[in-house]
Protein backbone atom coordinates (compact mmCIF):
# COMPACT_ATOMS: atom_id res chain seq x y z
CA UNK A 1 0.00 0.00 0.00
CA UNK A 2 1.41 3.38 -1.03
CA UNK A 3 1.48 6.19 1.52
CA UNK A 4 1.05 9.86 0.95
CA UNK A 5 4.02 11.71 2.42
CA UNK A 6 4.65 15.41 2.82
CA UNK A 7 7.80 17.19 1.63
CA UNK A 8 8.72 20.78 2.52
CA UNK A 9 10.91 23.05 0.42
CA UNK A 10 13.96 24.24 2.34
CA UNK A 11 13.86 27.56 0.48
CA UNK A 12 10.32 28.91 0.51
CA UNK A 13 8.53 26.43 2.79
CA UNK A 14 6.03 25.22 0.17
CA UNK A 15 4.70 21.77 1.03
CA UNK A 16 4.01 18.93 -1.43
CA UNK A 17 2.04 15.76 -0.78
CA UNK A 18 3.53 12.86 -2.73
CA UNK A 19 2.09 9.40 -3.38
CA UNK A 20 4.32 6.63 -4.61
CA UNK A 21 7.94 5.64 -4.40
CA UNK A 22 9.48 5.94 -0.92
CA UNK A 23 12.27 8.42 -1.71
CA UNK A 24 11.35 10.58 -4.68
CA UNK A 25 13.24 13.73 -5.54
CA UNK A 26 10.79 16.60 -5.18
CA UNK A 27 11.78 19.96 -6.63
CA UNK A 28 9.87 23.07 -5.59
CA UNK A 29 8.07 24.62 -8.54
CA UNK A 30 8.27 28.05 -6.86
CA UNK A 31 11.97 28.36 -6.07
CA UNK A 32 13.41 25.19 -7.68
CA UNK A 33 15.08 23.95 -4.47
CA UNK A 34 14.76 20.34 -3.41
CA UNK A 35 12.02 19.64 -0.87
CA UNK A 36 12.71 17.34 2.11
CA UNK A 37 10.48 14.79 3.77
CA UNK A 38 8.60 16.33 6.70
CA UNK A 39 5.85 15.63 9.20
CA UNK A 40 4.95 12.16 10.40
CA UNK A 41 6.93 10.42 7.66
CA UNK A 42 10.10 12.34 8.58
CA UNK A 43 9.51 11.72 12.29
CA UNK A 44 9.07 7.99 11.58
CA UNK A 45 12.30 7.83 9.57
CA UNK A 46 14.30 9.83 12.12
CA UNK A 47 12.98 7.83 15.08
CA UNK A 48 13.81 4.54 13.35
CA UNK A 49 17.39 5.66 12.60
CA UNK A 50 17.81 7.05 16.13
CA UNK A 51 16.48 3.82 17.63
CA UNK A 52 18.90 1.72 15.56
CA UNK A 53 21.87 3.90 16.61
CA UNK A 54 20.66 3.80 20.22
CA UNK A 55 20.51 -0.03 20.21
CA UNK A 56 24.03 -0.26 18.78
CA UNK A 57 25.30 2.21 21.39
CA UNK A 58 23.71 0.14 24.17
CA UNK A 59 25.49 -2.96 22.86
CA UNK A 60 28.80 -1.08 22.76
CA UNK A 61 28.23 0.23 26.29
CA UNK A 62 27.58 -3.27 27.59
CA UNK A 63 30.70 -4.64 25.89
CA UNK A 64 32.83 -1.75 27.17
CA UNK A 65 31.53 -2.23 30.73
CA UNK A 66 32.57 -5.89 30.57
CA UNK A 67 36.02 -4.91 29.33
CA UNK A 68 36.37 -2.30 32.08
CA UNK A 69 35.33 -4.83 34.73
CA UNK A 70 37.98 -7.21 33.34
CA UNK A 71 40.65 -4.49 33.64
CA UNK A 72 41.07 -3.89 29.90
CA UNK A 73 40.75 -0.13 30.29
CA UNK A 74 42.25 0.89 26.94
CA UNK A 75 39.86 -1.37 25.03
CA UNK A 76 36.98 -0.27 27.25
CA UNK A 77 37.72 3.39 26.53
CA UNK A 78 37.51 2.70 22.79
CA UNK A 79 34.14 1.01 23.32
CA UNK A 80 32.89 3.90 25.45
CA UNK A 81 34.02 6.39 22.80
CA UNK A 82 32.25 4.41 20.06
CA UNK A 83 29.09 4.25 22.20
CA UNK A 84 29.28 8.00 22.84
CA UNK A 85 29.39 8.71 19.09
CA UNK A 86 26.36 6.51 18.44
CA UNK A 87 24.42 7.96 21.39
CA UNK A 88 25.20 11.45 20.07
CA UNK A 89 23.89 10.46 16.64
CA UNK A 90 20.75 8.92 18.14
CA UNK A 91 20.07 12.11 20.13
CA UNK A 92 20.26 14.11 16.91
CA UNK A 93 17.77 11.83 15.15
CA UNK A 94 15.39 11.75 18.13
CA UNK A 95 15.54 15.56 18.29
CA UNK A 96 14.51 15.77 14.64
CA UNK A 97 11.72 13.25 15.27
CA UNK A 98 10.39 15.45 18.09
CA UNK A 99 10.46 18.51 15.84
CA UNK A 100 8.71 16.76 12.94
CA UNK A 101 6.12 14.82 14.95
CA UNK A 102 2.55 15.87 14.26
CA UNK A 103 1.01 13.51 16.83
CA UNK A 104 1.51 14.20 20.56
CA UNK A 105 2.10 10.54 21.48
CA UNK A 106 4.85 10.30 18.86
CA UNK A 107 6.46 13.53 20.07
CA UNK A 108 6.36 12.25 23.66
CA UNK A 109 7.98 8.92 22.72
CA UNK A 110 10.70 10.70 20.74
CA UNK A 111 11.34 13.22 23.53
CA UNK A 112 11.64 10.46 26.15
CA UNK A 113 14.04 8.61 23.83
CA UNK A 114 16.07 11.81 23.34
CA UNK A 115 16.35 12.37 27.09
CA UNK A 116 17.32 8.77 27.82
CA UNK A 117 19.92 8.70 25.03
CA UNK A 118 21.34 12.02 26.27
CA UNK A 119 21.79 10.63 29.80
CA UNK A 120 23.52 7.53 28.43
CA UNK A 121 25.70 9.65 26.16
CA UNK A 122 26.81 11.67 29.18
CA UNK A 123 27.40 8.48 31.19
CA UNK A 124 29.69 6.94 28.57
CA UNK A 125 31.65 10.18 28.36
CA UNK A 126 32.25 9.93 32.14
CA UNK A 127 33.12 6.23 31.81
CA UNK A 128 35.64 7.02 29.10
CA UNK A 129 37.19 9.59 31.44
CA UNK A 130 37.22 6.99 34.19
CA UNK A 131 39.24 4.58 32.07
CA UNK A 132 41.70 7.30 31.10
CA UNK A 133 42.15 8.36 34.74
CA UNK A 134 42.68 4.72 35.71
CA UNK A 135 45.38 4.34 33.08
CA UNK A 136 47.09 7.45 34.44
CA UNK A 137 47.00 6.03 37.97
CA UNK A 138 44.60 8.73 39.17
CA UNK A 139 42.35 6.54 41.31
CA UNK A 140 40.48 9.37 43.04
CA UNK A 141 39.59 11.02 39.73
CA UNK A 142 38.61 7.63 38.25
CA UNK A 143 36.25 7.00 41.20
CA UNK A 144 34.69 10.45 40.78
CA UNK A 145 34.13 9.86 37.06
CA UNK A 146 32.57 6.47 37.80
CA UNK A 147 30.31 8.08 40.43
CA UNK A 148 29.23 10.75 37.94
CA UNK A 149 28.58 8.07 35.29
CA UNK A 150 26.48 6.04 37.74
CA UNK A 151 24.37 9.15 38.45
CA UNK A 152 23.69 9.59 34.71
CA UNK A 153 22.93 5.86 34.32
CA UNK A 154 20.43 6.17 37.18
CA UNK A 155 18.85 9.20 35.51
CA UNK A 156 18.58 7.26 32.23
CA UNK A 157 16.80 4.39 33.97
CA UNK A 158 14.06 6.79 35.07
CA UNK A 159 12.95 7.16 31.43
CA UNK A 160 12.08 3.47 31.13
CA UNK A 161 12.50 1.44 27.97
CA UNK A 162 12.42 3.03 24.56
CA UNK A 163 9.38 2.36 22.44
CA UNK A 164 10.21 0.32 19.34
CA UNK A 165 9.62 2.22 16.09
CA UNK A 166 6.68 0.04 15.08
CA UNK A 167 5.02 0.76 18.43
CA UNK A 168 5.75 4.50 18.29
CA UNK A 169 4.24 4.70 14.78
CA UNK A 170 1.35 2.25 14.66
CA UNK A 171 -0.21 1.53 11.27
CA UNK A 172 -3.33 3.43 12.32
CA UNK A 173 -1.33 6.69 12.38
CA UNK A 174 0.02 6.22 8.87
CA UNK A 175 -1.31 8.75 6.41
CA UNK A 176 -4.02 7.31 4.13
CA UNK A 177 -3.49 6.85 0.44
CA UNK A 178 -5.22 9.03 -2.12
Amino acid sequence: MDRVETYRCAGCGTEYRVLGEPTPKVTCRDCEREAALCGTAAARREYRIGYTKYREARRQLSDAMSLADDGATALARGGFDDAAADFETSVSHFTTAVREAEVESVAESAERARKKATCLWQAVEWLSGMTFASEQGERLRARQHRHDAENRLQAASEYGSLVAPDEAFPAAEAEPTA
